[in-house]
């Protein structure tokens, strides 16, 4: 005879063979939900590797040019700084932030959560607008418009250019 308990039993032991099958497979290979920026195809691969001095010397331009006197350099790590510059110009009164970062192989693109870090650096020095310049690329996730002080994205394409405008060789 057919015992209504035995569903119940056939559910039990299925379920615990579904449980058994998915953990013993392997773990999925990440995905990256967002891909490295468009730039990077268009980078010349006949110049070499910027380094942070690079970045230093176009940041002393950029100040240079716009009327910015540098009051603060504060290292966040070995690949990563910061410049608190105030502006001198009363129409543009206010202080502004570069933040400066190598990419190293490990970490070879900016995601959101280094340029969010960067908002909160820029929030807490009462600044209302800030620059970043990497030696590599943004992934594009970083482009996404977020509130907040605005920030001016320099990648590795945008520096060269920049400091051929300039007049520094790279």
């Amino acid at each position: 005879m057919f015992s209504i308990l035995v569903i119940p039993l056939l559910a039990l032991f299925l379920g615990l063979f579904v449980a058994i099958f998915i953990t013993r497979s392997a773990p999925p290979t990440p995905i990256q939900f967002a891909p490295p920026e468009d730039d990077e195809a268009k980078d010349p691969k006949d110049i070499r590797a910027l380094e942070l001095a690079d970045l230093y010397r176009l940041g002393e331009k950029i100040c240079e040019k716009n009327d910015l006197v540098l009051k603060n350099q504060i290292p966040i790590s070995e690949t990563e700084v910061y410049w608190v510059a105030e502006s001198k110009n009363e129409l543009f009164w206010g202080s502004y932030v570069l933040g400066f970062h190598k990419s190293t192989v490990d970490h070879p693109y900016i995601s959101m959560s280094t340029i969010l870090e960067f908002k909160d650096f820029i929030k807490s020095v009462t600044s209302a607008k800030g620059l970043y310049l990497t030696t590599g690329y943004y992934t594009k996730d970083v482009y996404q418009p977020l509130e907040g002080p605005k920030v001016n994205l320099y990648n590795r394409l945008k520096i060269l250019q920049e400091m051929k405008e300039l007049g520094l060789s790279f």
